[in-house]
Order: C-alpha cells, then structure tokens, then sequence
C-alpha cells in the first residue's frame, strides 16, 4: 500500500526537522532547505526559495503532495526580509496549495497579536506592532485569500534539545558561558511548547479535516526571565547572573502574547505539556534526559 505524500518547507528548520522525523513512517515525504543542505533519512530533499512562485509551483505540482506543511520562515535576527519571506513566500505556497487540492497546515505565530489582552482566542483580531509580527499576519491573510483548504497554527516560543538545542535556549548558554550580560524580560509572558509535541500535533493535524485557525502552545504562560532560568537550570547552567529586567519602553514589544488554546485540547489526542512538568524535579525530567543521551 503506497504512503500518502507530504512535502515539508523549511524541513531544514527546528520545527519542520521534528516533523518530517515524525511524520516519515507513515507519510512519504519530501522536504526542503533554502541554503544548508540536508541528508538525513527519511525524506527526499529539494532545495527551494518560497519567494519563488515559480519554483514553488513546479515542485508541488511534480510532487502533488496531499499535504504541505509549511514552516519555512524568516525569523528574528535571521534577516529582515520578513514581507517577502513569510507574506510573499506562504502566499505562493498557499496558492501552489489550493491549485492540485492540498490540504496545507501554515505555521504562524503568537505575535500576530499586539500583547494587550492575553489569552488570545482563535477568533480575536491580529494587530502586530513589530514588523516580523507584521508579515506573519499577512501570510495569514495571504493563506485564507488563496482557497486552499488550510489549518493555521499559531505558536508560541519553540524549546527542545535534540538533535540541537533550540535557538531560543543556546544564545543564553553561549553568552553566559562567555561572561556576557544575559537581560531577561520579567513582563513579557508567551506559553513556550516543547518542539517534539508541536510537531506531533501537526503530523496528527495532517490526518485530519480540520480546517481554520488552531493555537496549539504549551499549557503554561511564562516570563522570558522565569522560562530562561528555567531551561538554564536543565541545560546545567547556572542562572544566577542572569539579570531580570522589564522590557525596554524605547523598543516596541507585545507583552502578553499567551494563548487560549482550549479549542486544541477539545480536537487533538497530543499533549502539549508547561514547561514545568517537563522541565520540573520528576519522572518527566528523567525520562526527557535519557531521551538524550
């Protein structure tokens, strides 16, 4: 019996390496990279620029996947390309989508939201105020105007430690260990989600006909400053010198960007565990270690 076919942007990435990892048993996938390439097992990898549209419609329609999942993104201190990244680049991709019939699971974001309120629900407005929030949301428009039949799923701060430490965790370690400065925000609260778990609930959203907009982040809202001594203190760092701080008032932040992700929970066998089950003096911190090694 032949696989279903899944095609992976970003596969590369955090986030879309967990999935195809997951997802490669039983789905045949394909995935791709912008610039590094990749040989791990498991997917047939292709290079692609989603700023493409024509290289982007090429592939999905020699692949012609039943689902694209799309995590290929420009992020926060990776460029500042963002509108033609993540606006331009998951509108061609939506489009490429919506032109053979696929299914598409986008990946968004939590700041899509101007941190005002808090507890964001799936129906409350975007209003970003920085601009990497900006160009998320606009590739949410652009993935709703395209007629394809999609699921949005809006995240919060990514953390694991395999095969590498995430990136929202290793700048810390790296500075400290260096002797730099390390300031954390005490005002500025997300709901950080273990990267195995998001991915597990994609992979379980692509078996499924959920279509609209899903938050899927972690059960626990947390500071920067409380989520970063928290991850120092399990990657065997001592957090001490770490300096709380409220965020800077010359630079504009969304402050309460948790979700309300109670619609998940109502439609997904995976778990999306806090931080501190995870992370906290227990079984599960035994477990996630061996899990390691």
């Amino acid at each position: 019996m032949m696989k279903p076919h899944m095609l992976v942007t970003g596969g590369s990435g955090y986030l879309g390496g967990w999935i195809v990892r997951l997802a490669r048993d039983e789905w045949d996938v394909t995935a791709t990279y912008l610039s590094r390439a990749v040989d791990e097992p498991g997917a047939d990898w292709r290079q692609l620029d989603v700023r493409d549209a024509v290289a982007v419609e090429a592939l999905v329609d020699e692949v012609r996947p039943q689902v694209i999942v799309h995590t290929a993104s420009l992020n926060p201190g990776r460029g500042s390309d963002f509108d033609a990244v993540n606006a331009g680049g998951s509108g061609n991709i939506a489009r490429a989508a919506a032109g053979i019939g696929a299914q598409l699971v986008h990946i968004s974001t939590d700041v899509v939201f101007d941190g005002q309120k808090g507890s964001y629900v799936e129906d409350d407005p975007p209003n970003p105020i920085t601009p990497y929030g900006r160009s998320k949301a606009l590739a949410e428009e652009a993935v709703l105007a395209s007629g394809a039949e999609a699921v949005i799923v809006r995240t919060s701060l990514i953390y694991g430690w395999r095969p590498t430490v995430a990136r929202a965790v290793q700048w810390m370690i790296d500075d400290l260990q260096a002797g730099k400065s390390v300031r954390l925000w005490t005002d500025e609260l997300r709901c950080p989600i273990w990267v195995e778990s998001l991915a597990a609930a994609v992979v379980e959203l692509a078996e499924s006909d959920y279509v609209g907009i899903l938050h899927i982040a972690g059960a626990q809202p947390l500071s920067r400053y409380e989520f970063g001594v928290r991850m120092l203190r399990f990657h065997g760092v001592d957090p001490s010198p770490v300096l709380p701080t409220p965020s800077p008032k010359d630079k504009l932040r969304p402050l309460d960007c948790t979700l309300d992700c109670s619609r998940a929970r109502a439609l997904l066998r995976t778990r999306t565990r806090g931080v501190r089950p995870l992370l906290g003096v227990d079984e599960v911190l035994d477990q996630a270690r061996n899990a390691v090694r």
